[in-house]
């Protein structure tokens, strides 16, 4: 997706002034976060980068990106 990445601590009160916020995880896969404490977040949708990040990561566990394929395994 060709964006620069920051990995750091943050507060809460960063939280609920974000624009949008993803939680990962092996299950949860990519899901956005849409409101804090009842508190929208953004427009209280997905937002860009997050859709963006699900359909790369749809796209990947369907092995529809070539370029990741090497990550699989095939079960049977």
């Amino acid at each position: 997706l060709d964006m620069d990445i920051v990995e750091r601590d943050i507060v809460r009160s960063e939280l609920v002034m974000s624009n949008e916020i993803f939680l990962t995880g092996t299950a949860a896969e990519i899901t956005p976060i849409i409101s804090i404490d009842s508190k929208k977040i953004g427009n209280g949708k997905p937002g860009n980068i997050t859709k963006k990040m699900m359909q790369e990561y749809t796209d990947i566990v369907m092995n529809k990106n070539d370029d990741y394929s090497h990550w699989l395994t095939e079960v049977y």
